[in-house]
């Protein structure tokens, strides 16, 4: 067999797999209908070769955004908002089937799925004409299949005024490309403590996928108070878009809502921020923070650390002679100090900060000695301050309040820029 035969043999053999659903006969039917009858003309063979390897050039290269006929899935449009909305307009998913009961009565339908490089989507329906239980014992855990093992990353679900349909979204990491089946696992709580596992498989077609239209490096690095932020890479799909990197920075975990503070900004204009996940590694953490999908044009891209967590040093006593519940300014940061009194187990120290701001080294002084902070009694937030009371050991009233240090939410305005090929 020549390599243009084998070639040939391989994409007949590719084609042949791609089943088109009914409707698609409809509308190639009345297409062929309208299309005027035209005189057949004989062509030399050496033309009709080189329109099959151009239609065999244009196939293999174009697979995956045309081999699959989408399909619009109803009754999803509380939870599907913006981008993934309009996706589903375009028929940009695929269809599945797949039904289990639960111990209450209750049936779950898997109705669809929207995939690509960057997240696996699953789309169900849970019915009880009895009502579906609100906070149900069953709950979905992973996905599963050739070299997949996909961990749940968020979920969504509506439940309508009857209180006897749910739909819902699960939101899972990205399967293989080389997965032809695909299993839905659940876990449901039974009675007397005992548990059942569940699981639906289904076939999965990889073709189905959405395309990636940009997978590239970054490369670039921000200095922040206490370390570093490593971008490494950036992967955009039609659902979303993804920054992933590394942390080498001390104080961190001090301002856990630290990475929001990084933007991504497409032609001057901020990508929606969808959220952001770490995880230990053994030079750092690293991080992977989720956008909204890119706009079709592009012809500028970048990295924006807008604001990420801070440190700095106040090495301040502040006098607890005369408490007022007056404002102090420590580095033009907020302090109130509310209050200070015996209480059962030691002292309190009652304060308020902005709900960015968190201390490090505080103390009281006691004549001479200084008493480090025991522990957090309680914290709240409110009227947007941070609001906790302090413990110390002792039961004699303190002359001063010891502040060392102050991570907190800071202005950096940093940007990389991002290649856009």
């Amino acid at each position: 067999m020549t390599e243009l035969e084998k070639s040939f043999a391989e994409e007949k053999e590719r084609l042949q797999e791609v089943k088109a659903p009914a409707e698609l006969g409809d509308r190639l039917r009345y297409a062929l209908e309208q299309t005027p009858v035209r005189r057949k003309r004989t062509k030399p063979k050496w033309i009709a070769v080189a329109v099959a390897l151009l239609l065999v050039s244009v196939v293999s290269y174009n697979y995956n955004a045309f081999a699959y006929y989408g399909k619009k899935l109803f009754g999803f449009d509380e939870i599907m908002t913006g981008t993934l909305s309009q996706l589903n307009e375009e028929g940009r998913g695929q269809p599945v089937d797949g039904k289990l009961t639960f111990q209450d009565g209750s049936t779950l339908k898997l109705e669809g799925i929207l995939s690509d490089e960057n997240q696996f989507i699953l789309y169900y329906t849970i019915t009880n004409p009895a009502g579906v239980n609100a906070n149900p014992d069953y709950y979905f855990t992973r996905v599963t299949g050739r070299l997949t093992d996909a961990s749940i990353v968020s979920s969504v679900a509506s439940l309508n005024d009857e209180g006897t349909e749910l739909k819902g979204m699960q939101t899972f990491e990205p399967v293989s490309p080389f997965a032809k089946k695909l299993t839905v696992h659940l876990t449901e709580n039974q009675k007397m403590g005992n548990v059942r596992d569940m699981a639906i498989t289904f076939p999965y077609n990889p073709n189905a996928a959405m395309e990636t239209f940009m997978k590239q490096a970054i490369n670039g690095k921000v200095q922040v108070d206490q370390g570093t932020i490593y971008f490494d890479k950036i992967i955009a799909t039609p659902s979303r878009t993804t920054v992933t990197g590394k942390l080498k920075v001390a104080n961190f975990d001090r301002y856990p809502s630290a990475l929001e503070g990084v933007q991504l900004m497409a032609d001057g204009k901020v990508i929606e921020w969808r959220g952001s996940g770490t995880s230990t590694a053994l030079n750092g953490q690293s991080f992977e923070i989720h956008y909204d999908a890119l706009p079709e044009e592009l012809e500028e891209l970048k990295v924006v650390v807008d604001t990420f967590v801070g440190y700095t040093d106040v090495n301040e006593l502040i006098p607890l002679d005369a408490i007022n519940d007056e404002s102090l300014f420590l580095n033009e940061e907020e302090l109130i100090i509310k209050k200070v009194e015996k209480a059962s187990g030691g002292i309190h120290v009652t304060i308020a900060t902005a709900e960015d701001v968190m201390l490090k080294g505080v103390s009281i002084q006691v004549n001479d000695d200084f008493i480090p902070l025991k522990t957090t009694v309680r914290q709240d937030t409110i009227n947007h301050y941070k609001e906790r009371i302090l413990l110390f050991e002792g039961d004699e009233l303190p002359d001063a309040l010891y502040i060392e240090g102050m991570h907190y939410e800071k202005k950096y305005d940093d940007k990389i820029d991002i290649k856009v090929k």
